[in-house]
């Protein structure tokens, strides 16, 4: 798999640099976190039937597994590591893929998915009938709004379970600009100007409202100015990410009740390319050579998600102009980056 071509630096490149268990709390924080996520899968799959009547042979011998292959990386961070959020990914997801569970949520991203789409009808013509100076915010918000539907972090599974992840009451929720890095100014000015982008490659994050009511509006608002957009998504499940199969079927699905996206669409100026990530963070130096045939013709790089945009990638420096966007969900993250919980991330970068 090809390294991406729009990496500055592509001989050092290193996905992230953070030690996750170099200060005590954030040890204790990332340890539980992927020590109990069998807990959180359980229900699940056997909601999806997987495994029939030789399920419960089977989770117990991912779960002895996975309590054994999860020891070196206690043992690593006992002596303080280096550990990295993507080492314990990869690890996660490859002990599914070896049991036969590589997607302990695609019912619950199919779930979310159909939601979001009820919804996307009305946030679309909200977003039509707002003058100049109020459709930014409203796509931006919703965004955000959309990017709490994340799986992978204690606080949004907690607010998912407690039915806490009303789209409107969280768009009304996002705190006011200026938010963590905002470059957003900026950013909507060079794409108000006569030196707009030709080509954007948006790096998506997840199912649901995410995907449905977050990307696609920017991605549509972007190709309405003149921008193609091509949407990269993960190539193989990892939590709640969508992957690029299921956001051509939604984007599908959103074309079928909005004339304007139908159009973009037929018309090649919105796209799905496969990421070749597997992973909530993405390694941008193993994608999918269709991605990276996108990226050599794109003078915009987005990456969305505060896997793609903050935990990973945060220090990489491109060929191309870069836009950070992501909200901050994880106490370890913001402490790490300086933030606070929940504070919204667009952080502008050109090149």
């Amino acid at each position: 798999m090809p390294v991406l071509c729009q990496l500055r630096h592509p001989t050092r490149y290193r996905v992230s640099e953070w030690n996750i268990v170099e200060r005590a709390d954030d040890r204790a924080h990332w340890l539980n976190l992927f020590a109990t996520f069998p807990g959180r899968i359980e229900p699940h799959l056997r909601e999806d039937g997987l495994g029939g009547q030789d399920f419960d042979r089977r989770w117990a011998a991912f779960l002895q597994e996975y309590r054994r292959g999860m020891q070196p990386f206690l043992d690593l961070a006992a002596r303080g590591g280096p550990v990295h959020t993507i080492d314990l990914c990869r690890f996660r997801q490859g002990l599914l893929d070896r049991h036969g569970w590589p997607d302990p949520y695609r019912l619950v991203k199919r779930r979310e998915n159909a939601a979001a789409l009820e919804l996307y009808p009305r946030v679309i013509a909200a977003v039509d009938a707002a003058g100049p100076d109020r459709r930014w915010d409203l796509l931006l918000r919703g965004f955000f709004a959309g990017n709490m539907f994340d799986l992978g972090s204690l606080r949004t599974i907690e607010m998912y379970h407690n039915g806490q992840m009303d789209f409107q009451a969280l768009f009304a929720g996002i705190r006011p600009r200026p938010w963590f890095a905002d470059g957003t100014d900026a950013l909507l000015a060079r794409l108000g100007g006569p030196a707009r982008w030709r080509q954007a490659l948006v790096f998506t994050d997840n199912a649901g409202s995410d995907a449905v009511l977050g990307a696609l509006p920017i991605a549509r608002e972007l190709a309405r100015r003149g921008v193609r957009v091509v949407l990269a998504a993960n190539s193989r499940p990892a939590l709640n990410d969508i992957t690029a199969g299921e956001l051509l079927d939604v984007l599908h699905a959103a074309a079928d009740v909005d004339p304007f996206l139908a159009g973009m669409v037929a018309g090649d100026r919105i796209a799905v390319v496969p990421s070749g990530g597997d992973m909530p963070l993405i390694d941008l130096s193993r994608v999918s050579p269709e991605c990276d045939a996108q990226a050599a013709a794109s003078d915009l790089i987005v990456l969305q998600g505060m896997g793609r945009a903050v935990e990973s990638n945060w220090h990489e420096a491109f060929r191309c102009d870069v836009w950070r966007l992501a909200l901050i969900k994880d106490e370890s993250v913001a402490r790490w980056l300086g933030a606070s919980l929940f504070e919204p991330v667009s952080r502008y970068d050109p090149c």
